[in-house]
């Protein structure tokens, strides 16, 4: 029988269902990755700065490995469930989509991905990451990027490595890689846990197969697994945190032999070597000491950096540059760590904003946000407003109210505007139920909104989001 058979529930989480999460930018020091000036090494290398350039470098890799060998086998695909506040996997999932997650390895062969058809106006994405968690591809259900002789649905795509020189298959859509492994990440919206049956059908549709097997009409040999929910007190946030210096860079070296950095990388490749941080390099010849201040001071960086470029709309962080991050390695470090697997904003915009949930004398502070008559979020798909503790997982609450403005629907005013409640205690019955988005009773919160297929007045910046403000 099949184990999702009925409404989604409480089963799996993917290891990068942070596809989901939102880029919140970190509080901190600005751009200081992008001003990195080149280190020339004329004499003794400057062991310190040097292997604290190479963690931040490595990071994104080593927190994408991490995640991969606690996960499925590759090529094959988990689809993941509804997540509650004691999936630990990754921070700051999103509880209006389901995920769909393979981890893939196209050394041998290419695969063949197809993307069935579904309704209308049920909105899908599904992105291509590279081993260095940059989005190489983004696929949606408004914009599948198929080529002319490839429309669909259902949509079929070549996933190829970077070296294949192949026939390209009729009716293919062919989408190159330029590492070896990488990670499919797809997300499928669901309108509430009853919506979980559709969303399972449209699941066991998709296709994963590989080139040879497509070719000799093998067309149902995808494997489907469904995780069990990672539970544990470690986010794999924690396991890279607590690699000391030298596991951290011999790691990374070995991972570079299948990874190889872009060309781009070059310049800071030529200064790591110096040190041995080089593909199958080793730093054993390092002092302990030095390489492991080294992963402080390069967590500090990374935990404490600002989205120099992110817009900042009444209390609102809207970061605008993500998916590709090339040469700017504290950004893709800092972003990977806070919500790898992120969407290009054309696909989901995401804006972030932390507030206390007491005032200075410990009394519990209430808020509202009200979108003004015309003024709900511009989108072609739907929006959603999600709260979060302090280290970014859902709130837990007795009514497992997670999420806010798509399901249930929120309800409008005479006038067309609306209102939401963002509070502990239950305002109920004077804000209805799709109102009302619990928080935290004690500590630091924060909010992520939402534009899925953003419409071009929310990327440019003519539409802002309202600020939210005390109730007394």
């Amino acid at each position: 029988m099949d184990p999702r058979a009925g409404a989604l529930t409480r089963r799996s989480l993917l290891g990068l269902a942070a596809a989901a999460a939102a880029a919140a930018a970190l509080p901190g020091c600005g751009d200081e990755q992008a001003r990195r000036p080149v280190r020339h090494t004329t004499g003794r290398p400057d062991v310190l700065a040097l292997a604290t350039d190479a963690y931040v470098f490595g990071y994104p890799a080593l927190l994408l490995d991490i995640m991969r060998a606690a996960s499925a086998p590759t090529n094959t695909i988990d689809h993941s469930v509804l997540p509650d506040p004691y999936d630990r996997g990754v921070a700051r999932l999103s509880h209006d989509m389901v995920y769909s997650q393979a981890w893939l390895d196209l050394t041998d062969e290419p695969m063949v991905l197809q993307i069935p058809g579904m309704e209308r106006d049920r909105y899908w994405l599904f992105q291509l990451v590279d081993g260095w968690a940059n989005t190489v591809h983004d696929l949606t259900s408004k914009n599948p990027r198929t080529t002319v002789d490839a429309e669909g649905p259902p949509f079929t795509y070549l996933l190829t490595g970077p070296r294949w020189s192949g026939e390209l298959p009729a009716g293919t859509t062919r989408l190159r890689m330029p590492s070896t492994r990488c990670t499919l990440v797809g997300r499928i919206q669901i309108n509430g846990a009853g919506d979980g049956p559709k969303v399972n059908e449209w699941q066991d549709k998709l296709r994963l197969i590989p080139l040879s097997a497509w070719k000799r009409g093998e067309l149902d040999g995808t494997v489907s697994r469904v995780h069990q929910i990672d539970r544990g007190p470690e986010p794999p946030t924690k396991r890279i945190a607590a690699l000391d210096g030298r596991t951290y860079l011999n790691r990374l070296c070995r991972l570079m032999l299948a990874d190889p950095p872009a060309a781009e990388d070059a310049p800071i490749m030529g200064e790591l070597a110096a040190i041995g941080v080089q593909p199958g390099g080793m730093v054993d010849g390092q002092p302990s000491e030095i390489l492991d201040e080294a992963v402080r001071r390069a967590q500090r960086r990374i935990s404490e950096w600002k989205d120099p470029t992110a817009r900042s709309v009444n209390g609102w962080d809207i970061p605008i540059d993500q998916g590709n991050f090339g040469t700017d390695y504290l950004r893709r470090a800092a972003t990977t760590r806070r919500s790898p697997g992120l969407a290009p904003i054309r696909d989901v915009l995401y804006a972030n904003l932390d507030a206390p949930t007491t005032d200075d004398q410990g009394r519990p502070l209430r808020y509202r946000i009200r979108f003004e008559p015309g003024r709900w979020p511009p989108v072609d798909a739907f929006t959603s407003i999600t709260a979060y503790d302090t280290q970014g997982f859902l709130v837990p609450n007795p009514d497992e109210i997670y999420s806010v403005g798509h399901h249930p629907a929120v309800v409008r005013a005479p006038d067309g505007s609306v209102e939401l409640a963002v509070q502990h205690q239950d305002p109920r019955p004077s804000v209805p139920t799709g109102n009302w988005l619990p928080i935290p009773a004690t500590g630091d919160f924060s909010l992520t909104l939402r534009l899925y297929a953003p419409r071009a007045e929310a990327i440019e910046g003519t539409w802002e989001p309202p600020p939210m403000t005390r109730v007394d």
